[in-house]
Parts: C-alpha cells; structure tokens; sequence
C-alpha cells in the first residue's frame, strides 16, 4: 500500500505553475501565488495526517462458483473499512477483455466504521477455461481529495468458464421421438418381450394377458395392453481433435468452441437416449480420456473434461487415435471424430481412420472452411489474376478434400462435411437416425 498525489492536488499544482509562469510577466500575481502555495502545502499535510490515521482497508473478489461461455454473470468486490473513521474510495477490477468491454470500476464509494460495501458488476465469458484474473485495485481518498492510498490485491484463483451448451440440452428439444418426428425418422422398433415399457393400447384378441394394464383398464373401461420395445444400449465414442487446424476462426469462436458444442450436444442426447457415452481429446498424441459411461448425470464430466481444452499447435496424429482405442476400448461402438484437415495424408489420415472403420461404426464429421463455399458460390472474380490464382489454390483444396471424404465412405465410415456452426444441429440429426432408425 502506498500514497501518492490525487488528481485534484496535479490539476492544482498545475494551475499555480501556470500562474507563476503569469507572475514572471505581471509581478503583482507573485505576492497571492505565494499565500496560495502556503495554503496549499498546509492542505496537503492535513490531508497526509488525516489519510496516516485511516484504519486499513481490505478488498476481495466474490466469483461465481461456475461461468458459462456467452452468458451474462456477475462478478462481486466486497470492500471493508477496518479503522474507526469514515472513508471514501474508488475501486477499479481489472479483468482481461474477452470477460468485459467495459472498465469495471467504482467511483466514490462511502464506508463507515467497520462497514463492508460489496459492488457486483456484469462478465460475459467468451473463452472456455481456467481464465486469469488481474488485480483488484483500491484507492483511499483524503479528506480533501488532494492525496489518495493506493490498495493493490492480488488477482487470486482463476475464473472457471464452462462450456455452454443449454441451447442443445433442454430435454424437450433433445426427446427422441419429437425430434425424430420433426426430421422424419421412423424407428423399427421391435415390439415384444423387452424390459422397456413404450406406450398402451386397446387390447385385442391374441394379446398375451399378462401383458393387460389392469388399472389403466379400469380408469378407460375397456382393456388395455402394455407394449414393450426390447432394450437397445449402444456405446458412442466421441473423439475431439485439438491441433493447429481446429484453431481456425468463425467470428468470435473458434472450430475448436464449435466442436466442444456438438461433443457436449451428442453425449447429451446419447445419455438421454440411454446410451453409453466415452470421449477422447487427442492432437499429435491423446491428450484426455473418458470411459463410457451410461447416466445423464454424467454430462457434469464431459463438461469438466472439455472446459480447459484448448488449441495446439502441432497436427493431428489419427494414428496416435487409433492407438488408444485400441487399447482403451476394443469393443464396437458408434465412433465420432470431430475435426479438420486441409492436405491429407495416406499413412497419417486415411490408413488410420479405414483401421478404424473396420472396428467401429465410424461418423467423420469435418469442419468446413467458409472458403470453401465461397469457391462453391462462384463469389471469387476470375477477371483479377490474384482473386483467378486463389481460386484455383482453393478449388485444388476443394478437390482433394473430397477425394479424402470420398475414400473414408468407400472404407465404411460416414462423413458430414459442414461449416462449424452448422455441424451440431446436423450431427444430432445424423445420430439419432443412427441410433433410432431401420438398421441400426
């Protein structure tokens, strides 16, 4: 903690220089400059005594228990006066940009005797992870405003940012049977013996008696039969990659952000569905992993695993993928890789994700460049030489790209190739046609 000048006692001190400069050419001003030089020294040092006998004040930052990608939370500084006279002070927080676009400070608060004055402010968190604080700073005025104490409190532990996937999440949006009505999915199901119980209706002659829901046929007065759906429990694996490539940007987010949406989306629905869900966070090696696990209460560890991922920047090895699984989980599963590429490889892509296909049901879902759909849109002027040349590079890219995709669909697996911010809506699409539909 220090003292120093407030800005009113600068201003001041500007003032009288200026006015002195002024004396220099009307000596008459020479003679009150210097009463006002006395005052302002005396002034000065009844501010110096009166802010030496200030108690100390002590400053700490109240942080949300967890904050979520783009939304709105509040921040809180608690500010105590621990002497026995009457202060006032301005508090600035410092937080890093992507929290707030505005200064988050305080200006004159009052503090009596042993009083604790807690201020909140807005955050909205645009980055996922353990986010870094700076310092919270006090500033103790004086009596007269011409000195102030200057209280710097360390930052303290990071801010825990999640990401926010609620847009996907809400039960209604994600019931099977509603969103596979909106997207014209029709489910064989298998009607007989199973342990799950789907639906009533009327009986009818044939129908095994035991199977007659006795109460539900006293509230209608007629017999009702229960019908059953034998249980399906399938095992998702989704593997999310985190190299160079997926630090490309959309906007304000990154294909990295856009993927952690779609990971969290699938395992929701796939827990929702009764499913088993694992994930996989993997660049040049494999970087985190869960076990599948088979309980929507789960969704808490997915959440925890993906909040502190963030881009390297080294390629990714399918390889180093096709590794751990086999080691970690051998047994046959829907397998999911979020990811993205630009010059593919034979040994590093191709070979490892068909190995792949032959063990799993394999969904390669990529992230397109919006470039690429420029070049598909013709919005590229072939008359400029420069914009002619990079339309070729691109459409070269282009042309490679789906010579990949193609082969990875003649080795067995299924590809979506999309824009990010389109890819959660059609992997959930995709998936539950995969798990509700004929043949799955």
């Amino acid at each position: 903690m220090r003292s120093g000048p407030d800005r009113r006692l600068v201003r001041a001190a500007a003032a009288w220089t200026a006015a002195a400069v002024a004396a220099v050419v009307w000596p008459p001003l020479a003679g009150p400059l210097a009463g006002v030089f006395v005052l302002l020294v005396v002034l000065v040092l009844l501010d110096a005594l009166a802010l030496g006998r200030a108690g100390p004040v002590t400053a700490r930052r109240l942080l949300p228990e967890r904050a979520f990608v783009g939304r709105d939370t509040d921040i809180g500084l608690a500010i105590r006066n621990d002497g026995s006279v009457p202060l006032e002070v301005d508090v600035v927080d410092e937080l890093p940009f992507d929290l707030t676009r505005e200064e988050s400070a305080f200006a004159a608060l009052a503090l009596s005797p042993g009083e604790t004055v807690e201020v909140r402010h807005p955050i909205r968190p645009a980055v996922r992870g353990d986010r870094p604080l700076g310092p919270v700073i006090v500033l103790v005025r004086s009596p007269f405003g011409l000195l102030r104490r200057r209280l710097v409190v360390p930052a303290g532990p990071p801010l825990r940012v999640y990401p926010d996937a609620t847009r996907f999440l809400r039960p209604a949006a994600l019931d099977p049977r509603r969103v596979m009505a909106a997207i014209g999915v029709r489910p064989a199901r298998g009607r007989g013996e199973g342990m799950e119980f789907e639906s009533l209706r009327d009986y009818v002659v044939g129908d095994d008696p035991r199977r007659v829901d006795w109460a539900a046929s006293a509230r209608r007065g007629r017999p009702v039969t229960r019908l059953y759906q034998h249980e399906r429990r399938h095992t998702v694996l989704v593997a999310l990659d985190a190299s160079r490539l997926m630090g490309g940007r959309v906007d304000e987010r990154t294909k990295l952000d856009h993927a952690v949406d779609a990971a969290l989306a699938l395992a929701y629905a796939s827990l929702v569905s009764g499913d088993r869900v694992g994930m996989v966070v993997f660049d040049q090696d494999v970087r985190a992993w869960l076990a599948p696990r088979a309980h929507r209460r789960e969704l808490g560890a997915f959440v925890e695993m993906l909040r502190t991922v963030t881009v390297s920047a080294v390629e990714a090895d399918y390889r180093a993928l096709a590794l751990a699984l086999a080691t970690r989980h051998r047994r046959r599963a829907l397998l999911v890789v979020l990811t993205d590429f630009v010059e593919a490889d034979a040994a590093t892509l191709l070979v490892p994700l068909a190995l792949l296909a032959r063990q799993h049901r394999l969904l390669v879902v990529a992230m397109r460049d919006r470039v690429f759909g420029a070049l598909e849109d013709g919005a590229a002027e072939e008359a400029d030489p420069l914009g002619l040349y990079r339309r070729l590079v691109v459409d070269e890219l282009l042309q490679e790209r789906e010579s990949v995709l193609l082969r990875l669909r003649r080795a067995g697996a299924q590809t979506i190739d999309l824009v990010p911010e389109a890819i959660t809506a059609t992997l959930l699409n995709r998936y539950l046609a995969l798990r509700h539909g004929p043949g799955r």
